[in-house]
């Protein structure tokens, strides 16, 4: 059947215009599916903490490559298809290449370029060496590998990055069109390689830039400990970033004078263990960064660093800061000195993450996070230092002094949410039975404004305990969220007890959690799980 005896030949072109759209729609959202197939595991993501103990088993297939552009198919189909693709430049804004493109990865992003003229661009490139799932998911060594060897090398890396290093050059010098560009990698050459490729003068100035995310995925960029600073990105710009994510690469790739004005949210995830340090990347230097950012309102800092030197600091505000999350397994080192320094008026939601691991949990040194969160809540002739909505505790381990605890919750009179976490296990007790008053005076009871309580893992005699205790002196909670850990064994004092259940009808609204997406804080928070 020849073209001109095709129906959808005699299509109109306002008609396939909304074809090419809807085709346009259904690639990217394939291309965001293929980009978010990071399980390693159940539950297991692709920015979990610290997944490289995991490596490639040779004897498992590697994941689906890209999903393939029906887009860049359409046009093949005919002339005036190809003439009319041709004449919309919107079609070509949205960017998502992959390796798994191979060779056509070149050809595609200068298509792309071409065809959306000089409209603005949204970019997403998912580079990591060919042994590795290209969704980010880590390598796994087989059985009969020598675990006293290093694993394979991937032996495509530097094609790989030859390849990159041509993208990164054809889009760098269309750089003052860049809307978004993220770029999500598992080679230390690759991400390094775009890096000192985006420090280079651009002929064009960076000034359309709003969300920039670079992620080292299960591995992090070591420091250059030749130099002070690493080179900075984009020389003699000021981009407009309002969005920015940092994972596995530091901050001393950033100027604290480049992006001031303009950042509202920020995520870090680093970490500068094994060496991994110079004055570039302490906890000083950091603060000296946030403390430029006065527009900051979001904040993820994920990090392993060293204790603040206090005597080389100065106190930096955030007076727009309305979220913070700090994700930890050093949290004594550095988070009391850190909100210590810290003056965030603003902050109404704080979330706080041990966090947890397959294998092990690691107990955290919390009464010096408690003492400093008990100075900020005091309230003093005008109002207290932090006046929190929110309190998230997530993967915490380590159980809290009581008497301090029930100090911190007395004053926290503002706190409407707080969540108890997976990954604490018997610590969960300890946080939850600090809600019960221990006396009947209105003045001493706990969290006196919570409305919501999400609890992981307690035994059911404790929410029972909780709700009846809260009930009587102050009133029923609005939500209830609660999920039962059934593998926790029974202390023995209760073994034969049987739980009433005349506390669940006494919350407004009570919800039984059964599967959570994954125990990641950002999930928890947001309640991604089933219900029973």
């Amino acid at each position: 059947m020849t073209n001109s005896s095709c129906y959808i030949d005699r299509l109109p072109d306002d008609v396939l215009r909304m074809v090419f759209e809807s085709v346009c729609e259904k690639d990217q959202a394939a291309f965001h599916d293929y980009s978010m197939q990071n399980e390693v595991q159940k539950g297991w993501y692709w920015d979990d903490w610290h997944q490289n103990q995991c490596w490639y088993d040779e004897s498992e297939k590697e994941s689906n490559g890209p999903p393939p552009s029906a887009l860049i198919a359409a046009m093949c189909v005919c002339k005036r298809w190809r003439r009319l693709m041709s004449q919309i430049p919107t079609l070509w804004t949205v960017l998502q290449i992959s390796f798994g493109d191979c060779a056509a990865s070149l050809e595609k992003v200068r298509t792309f370029l071409k065809l959306s003229e000089t409209h603005l661009l949204k970019i997403t490139l998912l580079w990591n060496d060919p042994h590795n799932p290209f969704n980010g998911a880590p390598r796994r060594i087989s059985s009969s590998y020598d675990l006293n060897t290093n694993p394979p090398a991937p032996v495509d890396e530097s094609i790989a990055g030859a390849y990159l290093v041509l993208i990164i050059l054809e889009l760098y010098a269309h750089v003052h069109r860049w809307r978004e560009f993220t770029l999500r990698t598992t080679s230390k050459t690759h991400i390094r390689q775009a890096l000192v490729l985006m420090s280079r003068p651009s002929v064009h100035p960076v000034h359309l830039l709003e969300k920039l995310r670079l992620q080292l995925v299960h591995d992090q960029l070591k420091v250059d400990r030749r130099y002070y600073h690493e080179p900075l990105i984009f020389p003699g710009s000021t981009p407009p970033i309002n969005d920015l994510i940092l994972f596995g690469n530091s901050w001393s790739w950033l100027s604290p004078s480049k992006f001031p004005s303009h950042l509202v949210n920020l995520r870090i995830h680093y970490c500068t263990d094994g060496g991994n340090r110079n004055a570039a990347t302490t906890t000083n230097a950091l603060l000296q960064l946030l403390g430029a950012l006065v527009n900051l309102q979001t904040l993820a800092l994920e990090l392993d660093i060293d204790p603040l030197l206090r005597a080389y600091i100065s106190p930096v505000a955030l007076p727009r800061l309305h979220y913070l999350a700090m994700k930890s397994r050093k949290m004594r080192c550095w988070i009391e000195d850190f909100l210590h320094f810290l003056h965030m008026p603003n902050l109404r939601i704080l979330t706080l993450d041990g966090v947890s691991s397959k294998f092990m949990l690691i107990e955290i040194q919390f009464e010096g996070i408690l003492q400093e969160l008990i100075r900020l809540t005091k309230k003093n002739p005008s109002s207290s230092l932090l006046e929190l909505d929110e309190l998230h505790l997530v993967n915490f381990a380590h159980r809290a002094d009581p008497q301090l605890l029930h100090h911190l919750y007395k004053q926290m009179t503002s706190v409407k949410v707080l969540t108890l976490g997976p990954g604490a296990f018997y610590a969960n007790d300890g946080f939850a039975m600090g809600l019960l008053p221990t006396s009947r005076e209105s003045t001493d009871f706990p969290l006196p404004g919570l409305r919501t309580l999400v609890v992981f893992y307690i035994p059911r005699s404790f929410v029972r305990r909780i709700v009846l205790g809260r009930l009587s002196l102050i009133g029923p909670l609005e939500e209830l969220y609660y999920q039962e850990l059934d593998s926790r064994p029974v202390p023995e004092e209760e073994e034969d007890i049987i739980v009433p259940d005349d506390w669940q009808h006494q919350v407004e609204k009570y919800h039984r959690i059964d599967n959570l997406k994954s125990n990641r804080y950002c999930d928890v928070i947001s309640r991604q799980w089933s219900y029973l």
